[in-house]
């Protein structure tokens, strides 16, 4: 059983580029005047490993409209790809690196609960397998307990990017300090802390949830809470970069507490409302280097001070190692826990 791959709309282009030509299905997007729209794929695909590879942050306008896709676009998109394969492939999988609706995954009164709700929809459509990256809350697979829901990490790669470009003296963890910017990417911090064995704090909020702007419920008032990080090097943590206002005025809050250096690593960067603020970041010495992946849709990168690290190679290996069958994939691939002298230091050898 051959496996070939849909790429639906232009989603991670460097991916594309590194499997072979015959393994891939042409897809074409028709979208018509009136914004409805269908696929086109060049084959059936019967009898065949079937990959469904979408990013549903892709703003690469559509050609027949040049209409700029959302995420609720592109998830349509994927069940159009669905549809047109009707029953034919083998087995069909979802390789989806940042996963939709992630932020709407807690059940509040009045409010939808799109997380779970769309990967019972994966289910409905027939995904065998379901591989996200970093998921913003990977609890919502509980809505899907029976089937196959993976959470990958491509944290290996983007320390070793960090430490080695910025020469951080991990063998001193003492002049370290990871720091969460809000209580949510607190088991993120505590995962970097271990890897170099230093401490880490975070910032508690408090929202005032009578009022929303900007889609949020705004900050009334900010509390430090753990280690101080003055006179350390200071890594900030979290899986998105969303407008990046939190990020920024945490990096400037520490630096009025002292922090010698601040970096910033998180899986995406969406940039929402663009990179202007944090190229000034880094130009006025606030934030020393943001690291990101290039798992989502990133417009002319590399920045000043944005740091793309290529994580296509991690996707690639797990499906290849899910087409052939493997037991305990993520192990296999390397993508268990390291610590960041072993990480350095193996690679040197």
């Amino acid at each position: 059983m051959r496996k070939k791959l849909i790429f639906v709309n232009n989603c991670l282009p460097k991916l594309r580029k590194i499997f072979p030509k015959d393994m891939i299905v042409e897809a074409d997007f028709i979208r018509f005047q009136d914004g409805s729209g269908k696929v086109k794929l060049s084959t059936e695909c019967r009898d065949q490993d079937v990959y469904v590879i979408c990013d549903v942050n892709d703003k690469t306008p559509n050609p027949y409209t040049g209409q700029i896709l959302s995420p609720d676009d592109h998830v349509r998109d994927i069940a159009r790809t669905v549809g047109a394969l009707k029953d034919n492939p083998a087995r069909k999988s979802l390789i989806i690196p940042f996963q939709p609706y992630g932020r709407q995954h807690r059940r509040v009164f009045g409010e939808s609960t799109e997380a779970a709700d769309y990967l019972r929809e994966c289910h409905y459509l027939g995904f065998k397998n379901i591989l996200t990256v970093d998921s913003h809350d990977p609890d919502a697979a509980a809505a899907i307990s029976k089937h196959n829901f993976d959470n990958m990490f491509v944290t290996n790669e983007m320390l070793r990017e960090l430490v080695i470009k910025e020469k951080i003296d991990y063998k001193h963890p003492e002049k370290i300090l990871i720091v969460a910017p809000d209580e949510g990417a607190q088991q993120r911090a505590r995962h970097f802390a271990d890897r170099f064995g230093c401490n880490h704090a975070f910032f508690s909020k408090r929202r005032d949830v009578t009022k929303i702007v900007d889609g949020k419920n705004p900050i009334e008032s900010k509390q430090f809470v753990g280690f101080s990080p003055e006179e350390k090097t200071v890594i900030i943590v979290d899986d998105m970069i969303s407008s990046g206002g939190t990020i920024i005025e945490t990096a400037k809050e520490l630096k009025n507490m002292g922090a010698k250096k601040i970096y910033v690593c998180a899986t995406f960067g969406l940039f929402t409302k663009g990179t202007k603020d944090f190229i000034e970041a880094y130009k006025n010495g606030i934030i020393n280097g943001t690291y990101i992946s290039n798992l989502t849709y990133l417009e002319k990168m590399p920045m000043d001070g944005i740091n793309v690290i290529d994580c296509t190679n991690q996707i690639k290996d797990f499906i290849d190692a899910l087409h052939e069958g493997k037991e305990n994939i993520f192990e296999e691939l390397g993508t268990r826990f390291i610590s960041v002298a072993n990480l350095i230091e193996d690679d040197n050898k």
